[in-house]
């Protein structure tokens, strides 16, 4: 996955939301999975990927290619879930479209199906609650 370098725009596409100013994590997994912890969200994202997936099947299907049309739907969906429920760091080229969003959306479906999301949520935030207190208790 995408490592964290020293370019401002990188800093500012792994950035979590507006309270958390620095983590500890490299791995754009650990970063996802901060920016998606309410269940609404989670569910809205999910909701999202049966769309876009179901909308490919039935284009498919029907051989109604305008229906792609409808494709942008499928992330206003996702989208929709930071808006009104977790107003975490929304990246524009990640919302759009990119291989590193789309992975961890896919990841997070098979995490959800198989009941561990919650898990990695705790332990994404354990990591996160120890490295802030250790960097402000030297204040």
């Amino acid at each position: 996955m995408d490592k964290i370098n020293d370019r401002p725009q990188q800093h500012s596409r792994n950035k979590i939301n507006n309270q958390i100013l620095e983590h500890p994590f490299t791995d754009y997994w650990d970063i996802f999975v901060l920016k998606h912890q309410h269940p609404i969200n989670i569910a809205l994202h999910i909701i999202g990927i049966f769309f876009f997936y179901g909308l490919l099947f039935i284009t498919w299907k029907l051989q109604n290619f305008w229906l792609l049309l409808a494709l942008p739907v499928t992330q206003l969906i996702g989208l929709t879930g930071h808006f009104l429920f977790e107003r975490s760091h929304i990246d524009l080229q990640d919302a759009v479209f990119s291989w590193r969003a789309s992975y961890c959306l896919g990841k997070m479906l098979f995490r959800v199906l198989l009941g561990k999301y919650q898990d990695d949520i705790r332990q994404r935030q354990e990591i996160l609650d120890n490295y802030q207190l250790t960097k402000y208790a030297d204040i």
